[in-house]
């Protein structure tokens, strides 16, 4: 289905007071989630909500927390990449769909600091994929970052990886608040281009929507339960 007809399918749905329609799948969900009945808006079926592998755990690494919401696996991947590549902008909404509102409470007690694309893919998809997430939600997310060139991590080496330390670099005068900063990105792979963000602005608060398996095993060894972030 062509994103025209995924956004006029969504519309029309919605405008008739019928099942609410999942943004992933297109199905009407006739089985509610609970907290429907806390919330109007639903936009997630159960079938699709099952297939987020929910992580919420935190770990601490070199005095920094990292939070991550759920685990990345191939479904994330080809959603992340209809909601990115695809430029399927509806999706925006999925993501942090299912947090309740203590969540969002927390998130605006930071400013928060977002990893950034490059200046060409801004360019091809029209938008900034992790602004759009969080402003669906009223977070505003500051973006003080640039790439001088695109890299693609997943298809380098360990050596070339490090790259991302050169390549990372901040906007000159680019002003933030001085509320406690935590910086946050969708998929954390490698952590290469955390590093790189909070070498250059440093932060005690890392939050990433998605952490790739192989990162999550080798930190094993670093879950710390935070007092405050996941309940």
């Amino acid at each position: 289905m062509s994103i025209q007809k995924k956004i006029d399918s969504f519309l029309r749905v919605n405008d008739s007071k019928d099942e609410p329609l999942c943004l992933i799948c297109l199905q009407k969900e006739r089985q509610l989630p609970s907290r429907f009945l806390l919330e109007e808006d639903v936009c997630v079926c159960r079938e699709c909500q099952k297939k987020f592998i929910l992580h919420k755990k935190s770990y601490l690494i070199d005095q920094v927390y990292y939070h991550v919401l759920f685990e990345y696996d191939e479904w994330a991947q080809r959603l992340l990449f209809q909601y990115k590549d695809q430029r399927d902008i509806v999706l925006r909404r999925v993501f942090l769909s299912s947090q309740e509102k203590r969540f969002f409470e927390k998130m605006n007690k930071y400013t928060l600091v977002g990893l950034c694309s490059s200046e060409k893919k801004r360019q091809e998809r029209g938008f900034e994929p992790l602004l759009e997430i969080f402003s669906e939600y009223a977070l505003f997310v500051f973006s003080p970052f640039y790439k001088q060139e695109e890299i693609k991590q997943s298809s380098l080496s360990k050596q070339e990886r490090a790259r991302i330390q050169k390549i990372l670099k901040i906007k000159e005068g680019y002003w933030m608040p001085k509320k406690k900063r935590m910086l946050v990105d969708d998929v954390l792979t490698t952590g290469n281009s955390v590093q790189a963000a909070l070498s250059l602005i440093p932060m005690k608060e890392v939050f990433v929507l998605f952490a790739h398996p192989l990162w999550i095993e080798s930190h094993q060894k670093d879950i710390k339960k935070h007092d405050s972030f996941f309940i």
